[in-house]
């Protein structure tokens, strides 16, 4: 859930109390988007995930104060170039992540929160919550949720010594300009949401919401939506995906990387306002978060719109949300 609303909804709560080969596998498609533009897939090995070659270029990054939803930290609107990568396809997905969770002997930890599972509030860790077990159905095509910032990193770093290929996740401008897929508007599809583009939530915040071709009041599979014009799945609703920026201290785009790369200085954050409570934290102790998901509501899922994890007294090694997964990016030799 979008962290604005968990802030907000936070103080209310204290105010009332293998198999893998040195060479990859490429295919060109057509985008299922109605669009020309061709799209060259890589897939690295049968167990990673399959990838999708962005072109290079340029785009206007953030939101114009005339979009409805908008929030402050979306500006200000500054002119961003993004390098060719290669970026997930779709978000990684429990099929993904149980092939690596295996080979690796990881634990399976619970603490998630934003379940279906009874015992605790929506918003506090449940012991029982995993990404194998979260109360609504999940199958091996739909995006692994419950990971922390870390596990992603163990995850990436994983792919990359299998393969031999440099695995990350994407910077914050790498994931808005694959996001938008060329486009200016609200939405990649057009100025307004739609379920029948993509999975999000009830119009007031936090639940999810079955309505047209959005059937799931939890995480969707991969592919239930049609991709954008990059022939990406999911970017905007499903569930929010990890990037590898760090919150920056104004909670807006000034004096950030315009050349795609991340921020990631590490400084003591100073902060007024809904936000004060993360003071004295690290700008690193908190991770941001794009495209909004399940339980969002619709300006959440913007291709503008931004959050961040966790929220404040919450550990990053320990956050883990129903609502939250993450995608791949690979650096192109």
């Amino acid at each position: 859930m979008k962290a604005r609303h968990v802030l907000i909804l936070l103080v209310a709560v204290f105010t009332a109390g293998c198999v893998t080969s040195s060479h990859s596998t490429s295919a060109t498609e057509a985008a299922s988007t109605g669009g020309e533009r061709e799209v060259t897939s890589i897939r690295d090995c049968k167990q990673c995930p399959a990838l999708v070659v962005i072109p290079a270029g340029n785009f206007t990054m953030g939101s114009p104060a005339s979009e409805p939803g908008r929030y402050d930290e979306e500006g200000p609107q500054r002119k961003v170039h993004v390098n060719r990568v290669a970026v997930g396809k779709f978000d990684v997905t429990r099929g993904e992540w149980a092939a690596f969770a295996s080979a690796t002997h990881r634990e399976t930890v619970g603490g998630c929160t934003w379940s279906s599972l009874p015992g605790t509030g929506v918003m506090e860790p449940n012991p029982k919550a995993t990404w194998k077990t979260l109360g609504f159905m999940q199958d091996d095509a739909h995006p692994v949720v419950c990971v922390t910032w870390d596990d992603a990193q163990d995850y990436v770093r994983w792919l990359s010594g299998l393969t031999r290929h440099h695995y990350r996740l994407l910077t914050e401008a790498e994931w808005e300009y694959a996001a938008r897929a060329g486009t200016d508007t609200a939405y990649p599809w057009g100025a307004s949401a739609s379920h029948e583009h993509a999975n999000y939530g009830a119009a007031s915040c936090c639940s999810g919401e079955a309505s047209g071709s959005d059937r799931w009041v939890g995480t969707s599979p991969g592919g239930a939506f049609p991709a954008n014009q990059f022939g990406l799945y999911d970017m905007n609703g499903n569930v929010m995906q990890w990037v590898q920026d760090c919150f920056s201290p104004s909670f807006s785009y000034t004096g950030m990387p315009t050349d795609g790369s991340a921020y990631n200085d590490a400084v003591i954050l100073r902060l007024s306002g809904e936000l004060e409570a993360m003071n004295g934290t690290s700008s690193c102790a908190h991770h941001m978060l794009r495209g909004g998901d399940w339980g969002d509501p619709p300006a959440s899922i913007r291709s503008a719109a931004r959050s961040f994890a966790p929220p404040p007294g919450s550990p990053l090694q320990n956050y883990r949300s129903a609502g939250v997964g993450f995608r791949v990016a690979r650096v192109l030799d």
